[in-house]
Formats: structure tokens, C-alpha cells, sequence
């Protein structure tokens, strides 16, 4: 799909559209996390449902977004599938086009011009799904609480701990007089 095409997706049009609820339906896969700049992720798919629910003032944004993911493993550099499940709400305070008090501004409410035509999800729909990565990706834990990651990896990490905890014991004899200091 052309990187224009995607984009449209996520303009929701809300001008001349009737106040009560509206649903629409996205697909956010690898094209789209290429677009968005979200390196961390190789691969996947989330289906995104978006419930628009217009009032004359307000448009309330319910989104679920649910999927799987594929990013790099943080310990062995290996792909591993997430499966993600999670919602996001976003509000939009439409004011009148003179209102641009900098004081009321929330980062929960967008505020946008009562005359604006559609309004642009992309950028939302990016930090959610950054937002919503773990900190940290690993392979799962087995049964037995062992590392499911790549055994090579973890047999060469094991080893380089194994060289650091060596170094450790041993200490710079320059360092050995700061032992003798007595701290009141």
C-alpha cells in the first residue's frame, strides 16, 4: 500500500457527521511500524476498533487495539511474538476558533477548532503502541523458570558473567587504602 494511502486511514472525518456513535476498524502491520518509525518492532499485526462517539462538543475515541507483535529479544537478538490486547481513549474538545487558552490545555483532552474536517489518529496510534511495549522484550521463561532464548546466547552470556564475576574478586591494590577510611 502507497505511504499516502496508509496514512489516510487514520484521518477520521467528524465534520457533517451525525452526533452518536460510529465504529471503524484498522490494520496496523508492518507497513505501518515501518512508516511510523517504530524500529523496535520486525513484524505483526494489531487490529485496531475504534468507537467514535460524537456530541455537539466532544468526540470521545474508545480504541482497542489487539494482535501480535514481533520485536528483537533484549537478551538473545532473536525475534519473539508478543501478543498484545489493550485499550486507549482519546478525547476531543471541539472550541470556537478564537479559543486558545494555554492554561486549560490537558494532555488527556486534544483541543481542535469546532471547524476542522477530519482529524488525524496517525501520531496517537504510534504512541499507543510504543506506550504499550513491555520495557523490557524477552523470550519467556519455561515451567521451570529457565530462559527459552537462543542456547548458544545464553551459554556465551553465561561464560562473560562468569569472566566479569572473576575480575570482581580481585581488587586494584591502589584501592585497597579507601577500606581503611572511617566515615562518622
Amino acid at each position: 500500500m502507497e505511504e499516502r494511502e496508509l496514512h489516510r486511514q487514520f484521518k477520521i472525518r467528524i465534520s457533517g457527521i451525525e452526533l452518536g456513535k460510529h465504529c471503524f476498524s484498522i490494520d496496523c502491520d508492518k507497513e505501518f511500524f515501518d512508516l511510523a518509525g517504530i524500529d523496535k518492532l520486525l513484524d505483526g499485526h494489531l487490529n485496531l476498533r475504534i468507537e467514535m462517539e460524537k456530541s455537539e462538543k466532544m468526540v470521545d475515541f474508545q480504541c482497542h487495539f489487539e494482535g501480535d507483535i514481533t520485536a528483537e529479544c533484549d537478551r538473545c537478538l532473536e525475534p519473539v511474538t508478543l501478543p498484545m490486547d489493550f485499550d486507549e481513549r482519546l478525547l476531543v474538545k471541539l472550541v470556537s476558533e478564537n479559543y486558545r487558552s494555554e492554561e486549560e490545555q490537558e494532555d488527556e483532552i486534544w483541543m481542535m477548532d469546532e471547524n476542522t474536517y477530519e482529524i488525524d489518529l496517525f501520531h496517537f496510534v504510534y504512541e499507543s503502541i510504543v506506550l504499550a511495549l513491555p520495557i523490557r522484550i524477552v523470550h519467556e521463561d519455561d515451567a521451570d523458570g529457565n530462559p527459552t532464548c537462543d542456547p548458544e546466547v545464553m551459554r556465551r552470556l553465561e561464560e562473560m558473567n562468569a569472566e566479569a564475576t572473576e575480575k570482581e574478586q580481585g581488587t586494584d591494590p591502589r584501592w585497597d587504602a579507601l577500606k581503611n577510611i572511617k566515615l562518622d
